[in-house]
């Protein structure tokens, strides 16, 4: 997860803490310039005053004018160029919202620590990687955690957790009915089932978010705005996807676009990609709503994005590449212990050995 030049410090394990990423994070953002506990109200295209005088001539361009909220009131600036970078961790995609269930009910967007969870009898729905996390947490305090999803078939778990490979058809009063008619009680219920994408800063002449708020358009590559293919772009879309190494590189092509160190692919190419990704998507068997995930295709995305904007790949990608597909294959098999897997890399990022291994 460690950007290129930024490595983490070597006395933590591979697995880390999400306080060490934190930190990390801190550390890396020192220097920058944050304005933090500001809320973007809006953006939208101006004619505002450019900072530099225009070339007689030159046709008056516009920019962008963002709007944002804060402790003393409203500020608006003119700016040539947006990132948006606010993910995709935010809104909570909660199927279950409206129910009748007398316990408590959360999406894991509100999931804090398993101790809140203390002898209780609790159903996790979804068992993506918030869900087997939380299940995996749970155990060491819940009384009974129940997995329901159709992907929970994982070959061990702990001995209070009880995994149902099935969909939930609604939530009842005492707890769960899924599509066999099996009803299942609990105390509470987290719900795992991702998030949604969303820009209220943004207006409908600008971005439209598709699929049941699942598709972000019209954007070229997951990052160039078609329509503003040198001034707005978007990081962070994607998918199971490695994450920090994805966003740098994302942004490295972003900005050859918009210094002109790599050139804008023509407006046909622009439009047309997504209409391209969805069918490329529904090759790999996917719903037009898994538009932005990449998961084994993630490497060739990055090799492509990068002779985009015409930079160099990083060497070690390939490492990373390599220690991705090995970890995929041990948390299949042993999701409780793969955590406890380091490795450790040779001087030259280029290879790597496993240093200790699961339990």
């Amino acid at each position: 997860m460690q950007y290129r030049d930024v490595p983490f410090r070597d006395d933590l394990p591979s697995f880390l803490t999400h306080e060490d990423v934190l930190e990390y994070l801190e550390d890396f953002s020192r220097g920058i310039p944050i304005n933090f506990n500001q809320t973007v109200e809006n953006v939208e295209r101006s004619d505002g005053q450019w900072k530099v005088p225009l070339i007689e001539g030159h046709p008056k361009k516009k920019r962008f004018q963002v709007t944002t909220h804060h402790g003393t009131g409203i500020t608006e600036q003119l700016f040539d160029i947006v990132f948006v970078c606010n993910g995709h961790y935010f809104e909570a995609n909660n199927p279950y919202k409206t129910n009748d269930f007398h316990g408590t009910l959360i999406h894991s967007h509100d999931y804090r620590k398993a101790s809140d969870y203390q002898d209780k009898e609790v159903i996790v729905i979804g068992a993506g990687p918030s869900g087997i996390d939380i299940a995996l947490q749970l155990s060491e305090t819940a009384k009974r955690i129940t997995l329901i999803s159709r992907k929970a078939t994982y070959p061990t778990l702990p001995g209070n957790v009880t995994q149902i490979s099935q969909h939930v058809k609604k939530v009842v009063e005492e707890g769960v009915e899924t599509d066999d008619g099996t009803v299942i009680s609990a105390d509470t219920i987290i719900v795992c089932t991702g998030y949604f994408y969303k820009y209220p800063f943004l207006g409908d002449n600008i971005l439209r978010v598709k699929e049941n708020n699942q598709l972000v358009s019209p954007i070229f590559e997951h990052v160039v705005h078609a329509d503003f293919p040198g001034s707005l772009f978007f990081i962070g879309l994607n998918l199971v996807t490695i994450t920090f190494p994805l966003f740098e590189y994302q942004v490295k092509m972003a900005l050859a676009f918009a210094t002109g160190k790599a050139p804008i692919p023509d407006r046909n190419t622009l439009i047309d990609y997504e209409k391209n990704q969805i069918e490329h998507q529904k090759s790999r068997g996917l719903e037009t709503r898994f538009y932005h995930l990449l998961n084994v295709e993630q490497w060739d995305y990055l090799k492509r994005i990068a002779k985009l904007g015409c930079f160099e790949e990083w060497k070690y990608m390939k490492t990373i590449e390599s220690i991705t597909q090995y970890l995929h294959e041990q948390r299949k098999s042993n999701v409780i212990g793969y955590k406890n897997i380091n490795f450790e890399l040779s001087n030259d990022g280029m290879s790597y050995e496993v240093v200790k291994c699961c339990k």
